[in-house]
């Protein structure tokens, strides 16, 4: 026997009828990307527990402090 609920088409809640406009389709291709890309960074490899710390290299504790400096130079360090 089938539900009595009449089954939904769609969120449109503009004075289509069933028919889906554009905006509303956007919006729900929006979504899913979203919750695609959500999905997708769950996972990312600098997240990892198995992650080896390297130690930096002079050059890049050199241009890490350079950077400091700048900062804190123009104000915007902290």
């Amino acid at each position: 026997m089938a539900s009595t609920t009449p089954l939904k088409v769609s969120r449109c809640t503009h004075t289509h009828g069933p028919t889906l406009c554009f905006e509303c389709f956007r919006a729900g291709m929006e979504r899913t990307r979203a919750r695609r890309e959500a999905y997708a960074q769950r996972a990312l490899p600098f997240e990892s527990p198995k992650r080896v710390n390297n130690p930096l290299t002079a050059q890049a504790v050199a241009h890490r402090r350079q950077m400091l400096e700048y900062l804190q130079k123009t104000g915007s360090g902290g």
